[in-house]
């Protein structure tokens, strides 16, 4: 059964039009929102990447680009700082999928659903920064044009965890937005397989799902790569309230990851797809951590869970990412602010 789209009833009226332009980077298609409303004065810019959800493309992220842009335009005072952002086809997805069963979860016939999930979440990952590598040389031209300064990530669903990966594993994102997503793979899938009661899930009441064919253990290796709590913590359980010496092996991890990022977590209450559960004890540790004795990394941690909202895009989660993306940019026009 197909799973819906998150976004379909996020806005009771559709945020106002923004400009959108098609561009093709290094094999793959991307719509870059906004670059018609910077102003000519504009000389530096904000990108914000948007990561669409499972089952969806590039441009059902149109109105999140029109809300945030549009929000930004409006509020902003200053004409030197500009906003655009970037949709684009995860991979298998859109204008990029050559496998739809790779897409489609256990319950579906997927059987490789961990690992075809897990592939097109790295891939997204690696698929951002790429762009990122490559996105200014297509859009500006002239010598006098403005830069991008600085890349912040918005996933959602899917997306979101791809949003997780990307504000860990590339250093030119400084901030992210999740929207229903994890940053525990392993412990989303876990409790995945049993809800679908995977064979290799209730002959071992879960002890045993990681490191089966459902879970291989070369996908847990790849996970201690890329996913935030496997790369903290690998298959161990999740220490809130690490001793010393556990703390000073997590600052070296968390110094080269996340110092002075910034994360707006937005999760629904009764989602049942990607249960706030299953987020709930890394979030734990990441905002003791970053308020307590990681303090001192300038890392800040919004945590939202929205009552009464599922596997969705919910009209607060969409006022609350506005809010967030606007307070990134106003702050970033003044040093040594916080939001």
């Amino acid at each position: 059964m197909a799973t819906p789209n998150p976004l379909k009833d996020t806005h009771s009226k559709p945020p106002p039009s923004i400009s959108v332009k098609t561009i093709h980077i290094a094999g793959i298609l991307t719509d870059v929102y906004g670059l018609e409303e910077l102003s000519p004065s504009c000389k530096t810019i904000s990108c914000l990447w948007l990561l669409h959800p499972r089952l969806q493309k590039k441009e059902t992220m149109a109105n999140v680009a029109s809300s945030c842009i549009n929000d930004w335009n409006q509020r902003s005072s200053s004409d030197s700082k500009g906003l655009i952002a970037v949709a684009f086809d995860q991979r298998n997805h859109g204008t990029r999928c050559v496998e739809e069963l790779a897409n489609e979860a256990w319950r579906s016939g997927n059987v490789k659903h961990a690992q075809d999930m897990w592939s097109i979440i790295s891939g997204t990952a690696i698929d951002t920064s790429l762009l990122i590598d490559h996105l200014a040389a297509y859009i500006f031209h002239g010598p006098d044009g403005p830069v991008i300064d600085q890349h912040f990530a918005l996933g959602i669903s899917l997306g979101g965890h791809a949003a997780w990966q990307v504000l860990f594993n590339e250093p030119r994102v400084t901030a992210a937005v999740v929207i229903i997503g994890c940053p525990d793979y392993m412990r989303m899938m876990t409790d995945r397989a049993r809800l679908s009661k995977l064979e290799t899930y209730t002959a071992s009441g879960g002890s045993s799902f990681l490191g089966s064919a459902d879970f291989p253990k070369a996908l847990i290796s790849s996970c201690e790569k890329g996913d935030p709590k496997a790369m903290l913590f690998g298959t161990s359980e999740i220490n809130a309230s690490p001793s010393g010496e556990e703390q000073k092996k997590l600052r070296e991890l968390l110094d080269s990851k996340l110092t002075s990022k910034r994360v707006l977590v937005c999760s629904g209450r009764d989602d049942k797809l990607v249960p706030y559960h299953c987020s709930e004890p890394f979030l734990t540790f990441l905002k003791q951590a970053t308020s307590g004795w990681y303090k001192d990394g300038g890392v800040y941690v919004e945590d939202k869970v929205y009552s009464g909202v599922g596997h969705a895009y919910s009209e607060g989660m969409a006022k609350d990412t506005t809010r967030f993306v606007s307070d990134l940019l106003a702050s970033s026009l003044k040093p040594a602010s916080k939001i």
